[in-house]
């Protein structure tokens, strides 16, 4: 009899002890925020970051469960208590962005942006675009652009010409960063007529490009 009371009694530590692993129970906790991810046409409840927590210490005692959206792992932002790419640069106060080195004409980088649950980048200060210029500057070989040196951003004038706007609709002076660089005579010029889409220099400033030739880009996923 006492046999079979150990039994049962260590047959029931491992089912509720495991059960109760914080890695486990985080999904149910109240202490979880929930990122709702569609996925064919259904809802996905996957995400673990924690809510009410405010010290490096607090972070550290709660162990934290790294899910797997769409083969691509995320982790908890506390700042702004949801998730983040772990194949995006993040910058406190600034955002989330990712130098694309495969070339990509402007429309088909910003629909990549959009499946990342991003946008192609808009610069907001000197602070994002000296961010950007560093990315730039530490990344790899861009394959497959015919210049090197640009990189594509969320912003044009395809809706009437020289009035730059984001592709949220904002003015350039309005989103806070309209140096435009002064090379070639100086820059918007819409050379041969055809460049109504928007690029970073190697320089940091503003160039106007051809929509159609392939070119490295920006996403950004914004810090709010």
């Amino acid at each position: 009899m006492s046999g079979l009371l150990l039994f049962t009694y260590i047959s029931f530590f491992i089912i509720f002890g495991v059960r109760s692993s914080p890695l486990e129970r985080n999904v149910s906790d109240s202490t979880l925020t929930s990122l709702n991810v569609p996925r064919d046409n259904e809802t996905e409840s996957c995400c673990p970051c924690l809510r009410n927590i405010t010290s490096s210490t607090e972070i550290h005692n709660n162990p934290i469960y790294l899910p797997i959206i769409h083969g691509t792992t995320w982790k908890c932002n506390f700042v702004g208590n949801k998730l983040m790419r772990d194949d995006y640069h993040y910058s406190p106060g600034i955002g989330s962005h990712k130098l694309h080195t495969r070339a990509k004409i402007w429309n088909e980088a910003r629909k990549i942006c959009i499946e990342e649950g991003g946008h192609l980048a808009i610069i907001n200060s000197i602070a994002e675009a000296n961010v950007l210029l560093n990315l730039f500057n530490r990344s790899g070989p861009i394959k497959g652009a015919t210049y090197s040196n640009q990189i594509l951003l969320g912003i044009h004038d395809l809706y009437a010409e020289d009035d730059w706007v984001t592709i949220q609709g904002d003015s350039l002076a309005k989103s806070g960063y309209n140096a435009w660089t002064d090379r070639w005579g100086g820059q918007p010029d819409n050379g041969g007529g055809i460049q109504n889409c928007g690029a970073m220099l190697d320089d940091g400033k503003l160039d106007d490009v051809a929509c159609n030739v392939p070119s490295a880009f920006f996403c950004e996923i914004s810090d709010v």
